[in-house]
């Protein structure tokens, strides 16, 4: 685990900056969320771009008291790649039910003090008949600045229709309505409780639109009996998290409608 240069709390999470940040352009988001498809691409992102591990998050309070290793090297539990335009956010374990609003908050402080100009989400869906049909592409934007980043879509994808997201991407979302962050939030059909690389792989082709930064997904589609298996306790722990901050009710449509 490299020397931290600086380090800045932000709600119970440390930021921990011990590479090159840099100015990206874009944090890409990879927190856990149905079907894992968040954790999926932005592992491949940063393995296909070969981005910089740059900064460590670490909470004593709401994160287990876990470090991952990789190559013999002890690395923070969340991490955030850079390189170029692009920075990518890599959740290897979920936080306590209490922790998850906070690390959203977080994240969206984190990215407005860094003058970062556009937050992408990446997120599943859970849709109970994903088995019987291919995943389809959604967005949903917070500005006329993200919506706009959003436009390379309109032939792959549609925006997110009426209904209730839950978690923490519900809180970014919010918070970056509050404090005019351009946040854009891209969403895949998936497996409710499966991991769903196939799903991630078409968030991953959203990415590169809107981004023009191109990742190539045969890899991610080649690897996806394996991911699938090798992620399952992740998807276990995700899915334990998030029911307890209200995730069922995503699957019911809003009471008012405007």
């Amino acid at each position: 685990m490299p020397l931290a240069a600086y380090e800045e709390e932000i709600l119970g999470y440390n930021f921990i900056e011990y590479g090159e940040l840099g100015k990206p352009k874009y944090l890409v988001l990879g927190i856990p969320d149905a079907g894992l498809v968040g954790p999926i691409a932005s592992g491949h992102i940063v393995g296909s771009l070969k981005l910089n591990d740059a900064v460590g998050i670490e909470s004593y309070g709401y994160l287990p008291p876990a470090a991952v290793v990789v190559n013999g090297s002890v690395k923070y539990p969340i991490r955030i790649y850079s390189g170029g335009n692009m920075a990518v956010l890599v959740t290897e374990v979920m936080p306590v039910a209490s922790g998850i609003v906070p690390l959203a908050i977080a994240i969206v402080e984190f990215a407005r003090k860094r003058g970062i100009e556009y937050i992408v989400g990446i997120s599943g869906l859970g849709n109970p008949a994903r088995a019987e049909a291919q995943p389809s592409l959604y967005w949903l934007a917070t500005t006329p600045e993200a919506e706009a980043l959003a436009a390379p879509l309109k032939d792959m994808g549609k925006p997110f229709p009426d209904g209730l997201i839950v978690g923490p991407y519900a809180t970014i979302l919010k918070e970056s309505v509050k404090r005019g962050v351009n946040t854009l939030l891209l969403l895949t059909d998936s497996f409710v409780d499966i991991p769903d690389p196939e799903a991630a792989a078409l968030a991953v082709q959203g990415l590169s639109r809107v981004t023009g930064v191109s990742v190539d997904v045969s890899q991610l589609l080649q690897e996806a009996e394996t991911l699938r298996l090798r992620l399952q306790g992740m998807a276990r722990e995700a899915k334990d998290a998030l029911a307890k901050v209200g995730k069922g009710y995503e699957y019911r449509a809003p009471l008012i409608y405007s």
